[in-house]
């Protein structure tokens, strides 16, 4: 939603939006019961006021999500962005909005792009932006543990009816492999559980590196003390050019930086956090434990694509699909397909790189540039064409 309310231009031309759930805008998020690690503040600047999805700036639930100034529930992105998705479907033609028949399959030939969607569907497009998101599968670090580990994103989901059933008399020994944002959320949900008395648990936090925590700035990270666990920040890669803050993306922000703060200064019982060099490290950690919360990434969502006839991941193997530098998915050698990805890397902004509003406008402008050159004889209107 966040490319298409920073570059409304795309609407001029003939867009098709896919979407596999059954409302377009709130995406997974309403089924995330925590708290964000950014501000309100943070969402929608990027959306210009007199243009078509400026109304939607003054509704009730997006005037709650600006106005907020600390971590809020996920809920009330939710909400602010189910509301943009009820403009869309204003500004569309219906048959151009296309709920719950996700895109199963991508082919290319040259520059022609075909889609077919899981129904059966078939649309030819000039441009494709595949905005896929992510996914957290099972990770190979703790394949010989699989069968007491769960994602974190289950626990952040579903709190404590994600877990398995578990020792009754004696704290359960709960490993948390990982030391991202996911990490510490599932970790909030455990604690809030300890807090509550629907818990007994000991909890062990894995890091593979040191943890970066948030600071606004320079001076407030000099009046603070370090955990030797912290990360030292280098300041040609992870301050904002933009605001100074540090770490400002990839930092521990909030209750989950509290928390983090809490273990490290031994006020949290039962809760541990230390740094291994590898998952293997811990293994004598990891085969004592009741249950094991994989905190170790996420991957792009993939689908199958075929270029000029043959298989092709656009990722070459790795976790994530990163955009070439105009933008468009990496593509073999002589492809010339538009095809561009927003929303399908974990980790999209480097901590000294351009903000959300930068990266909206900066895709939406390299779109639009594609969309601008004249197509080749017989191929579709931009941007797509039912078939």
């Amino acid at each position: 939603m966040g490319l298409l309310t920073a570059t409304p231009a795309l609407l001029d031309h003939r867009l098709t939006v896919i979407d596999a759930g059954p409302r377009p805008g709130p995406g997974a998020f309403p089924g995330y019961r925590i708290q964000s690690n950014s501000t309100g503040s943070d969402f929608f600047g990027w959306v210009d006021p007199a243009g078509p999805f400026g109304p939607v700036l003054d509704d009730p639930a997006v005037r709650r999500l600006r106005e907020h100034r600390g971590a809020f529930d996920l809920a009330l992105l939710a909400g602010a962005l189910d509301r943009f998705g009820d403009r869309l479907a204003t500004l569309l033609p219906p048959d151009r909005l296309i709920r719950e028949d996700p895109l199963a399959h991508v082919t290319v030939d040259k520059e022609a792009i075909g889609l077919t969607l899981a129904s059966g569907r078939r649309i030819d497009t000039r441009a494709l932006v595949l905005a896929l998101g992510i996914t957290e599968p099972a990770h190979d670090a703790l394949a010989p543990w699989a069968a007491r580990t769960i994602p974190s994103g289950r626990i952040v989901r579903d709190h404590l009816a994600a877990l398995p059933p578990l020792p009754a008399d004696r704290p359960v020994r709960i490993v948390i492999a990982g030391g991202s944002h996911s990490a510490y959320s599932a970790a909030l949900v455990l604690a809030d559980a300890v807090d509550a008395g629907r818990l007994s648990a000991e909890v062990t936090i894995l890091h593979r590196g040191p943890a970066r925590l948030f600071y606004p700035d320079m001076d407030t990270r000099a009046a603070e003390p370090h955990d030797r666990l912290e990360a030292v920040p280098d300041p040609a890669r992870d301050i904002c050019p933009e605001t100074g803050q540090i770490f400002r993306y990839s930092g521990l922000r909030h209750r989950a930086r509290a928390l983090f703060r809490e273990i490290a200064q031994g006020a949290r019982q039962g809760f541990t956090q230390r740094q291994i060099p590898a998952i293997d490290d811990a293994a004598a950690l990891l085969d004592q434990a009741d249950l094991i919360v994989q905190a170790l990434g996420y991957r792009s969502r993939r689908l199958a694509m075929t270029i000029d006839g043959r298989p092709w991941d656009p990722a070459g193997g790795r976790a994530v699909v990163r955009p070439e530098p105009d933008g468009r998915i990496p593509l073999p050698a002589g492809a010339r397909a538009q095809i561009f990805v927003m929303g399908m890397d974990p980790y999209p902004y480097d901590d000294g790189a351009l903000t959300p509003t930068g990266q909206y406008a900066l895709r939406g402008g390299q779109i639009l540039a594609a969309l601008a050159r004249p197509p080749a004889a017989g191929q579709p209107l931009p941007l797509a064409e039912p078939v």
